[in-house]
């Protein structure tokens, strides 16, 4: 049986809801009071949430994954954030959400239609040496790193080299409210 792609999602934020309600919940009853009591009740939750089979297995594989992330890199693991994450960026809220996020939402998108995403130096931009087997989206790594600020607001202008359609990435971009120029198969975000 095939399942449909939007009842994934549908699971998947489902997943994401209950897990961080019952995280305020506890927090609320003074169960989890530290950033390690956090972490090891979501693991919990988790572990509970798969042997118990609490939700489709549509979700089963992210749920595993969570505990293995969970499991082995500790409280650096930031589970909160990622289910925070899963919820807002599936949860109709995008457009409120940081220049950063709203790029890293676009990129995941690109992602699952088959696009890469390739971090390059700026030599290897420079000389046009790179992997044109698109559909590709190449960015130099310094200027990632340089072009938002602590809250994720663009602070420069942030090119991307394309190898595919530039159309299909800049409607992507346009969709989560981020402003582009487009020159040639250079796509540039604008603060």
């Amino acid at each position: 049986m095939v399942t449909h792609p939007d009842q994934t999602t549908h699971d998947l934020v489902h997943l994401a809801f209950c897990a961080l309600v019952a995280l305020q919940t506890a927090v609320q009853d003074a169960a989890v009071t530290s950033p390690m009591a956090e972490h090891l009740f979501i693991v919990r939750w988790l572990a509970t949430a798969q042997k118990q089979k609490r939700f489709p297995k549509t979700v089963a594989m992210d749920i595993q994954l969570l505990l293995d992330k969970g499991r082995k890199q500790g409280i650096g693991a930031k589970l909160k954030s990622h289910l925070e994450y899963v919820w807002r960026s599936c949860s109709g809220e995008i457009r409120q959400q940081s220049d950063l996020f709203r790029l890293t939402y676009t990129l995941e998108s690109l992602k699952t239609r088959g696009w890469r995403n390739e971090l390059v130096t700026t030599a290897e931009w420079d000389s046009e040496a790179l992997d044109e087997a698109g559909p590709v989206l190449h960015v130099v790594k310094a200027a990632l790193q340089s072009a938002f600020n602590n809250e994720g607001r663009l602070i420069e202008p942030l090119a991307f080299k394309v190898a595919g359609d530039t159309q299909v990435v800049v409607d992507a971009l346009i969709a989560s409210s981020l402003t582009t120029d487009c020159l040639g198969n250079v796509v540039t975000l604008l603060p």
